[in-house]
């Protein structure tokens, strides 16, 4: 990747190498409950304008049909919360994982 392109793979993005997790739904139409969410414990903070950028690539993303591929609630790509519904959260750390040895 250049230097002008954003990418979430890149190790300056891997804050942390625990989670929480929880089960849960698409936030877009179908909205199908099939998604294990995973996210970093510790936040990774960005520019204002990296975060007008990601919002130009979420909101404004077309198809090579010129349609957008995302919906949108109130401004956001997520939908209203929802209830948890009983649904565990929990938090992922060193004492879930096993020595190599």
């Amino acid at each position: 990747a250049t230097a002008d392109r954003w990418d979430p793979l890149h190790d300056e993005l891997k804050r942390s190498s625990y989670f929480y997790g929880y089960y849960g739904s698409l936030t877009e139409p179908p909205c199908s409950e099939i998604v294990s969410w995973r996210i970093i414990d510790k936040p990774a903070f960005i520019s204002k304008n990296q975060l007008k950028r990601m919002k130009n690539t979420l909101f404004n993303h077309v198809d090579v049909n010129c349609h957008r591929t995302s919906s949108h609630f109130e401004g956001s790509v997520a939908r209203p919360i929802q209830d948890q519904m009983g649904r565990p959260i929990w938090h992922c750390t060193s004492e879930d994982f096993a020595p190599d040895n």
